[in-house]
């Protein structure tokens, strides 16, 4: 009995860990010279309060701002970064969630290099 209850322990858990990494991902890079950095402070009124949108020299069709949130646990990195490739106007790589466009053309940063 033990052992059936068992495996079927870790039969459910193999299934669910086999669903978790199958799911499809849709990250693209975009390589680019920083155009225009958008900060929004603390007293903004929407939703991008304390956050971030910026835009590169070629920008993918269809978006038309890279985002970071406040919350984002890379948010400092992000901006150190974003400002000291504009100031040096060299080469940065953003790799953003593609398949999480929303209506504005805004997608989600995942990473930024600096090339």
């Amino acid at each position: 009995m033990k052992l059936s209850m068992l495996s079927s322990k870790v039969m459910v858990l193999s299934l669910l860990m086999l669903s978790l990494f199958s799911q499809q991902v849709f990250a693209e890079n975009q390589a680019g010279k920083v155009g225009r950095i958008n900060l929004y402070g603390g007293d903004w009124g929407n939703g991008w309060r304390g956050g971030m949108l910026y835009k590169l020299d070629t920008m993918p069709a269809g978006i038309s701002y890279f985002t970071v949130r406040a919350s984002d646990i890379a948010f400092d990195q992000f901006y150190a970064l974003l400002l000291a490739a504009k100031h040096a106007k060299s080469t940065v790589t953003v790799t953003y969630n593609a398949g999480a466009q929303d209506a504005n053309g805004y997608v989600t940063t995942l990473a930024i290099t600096d090339n």
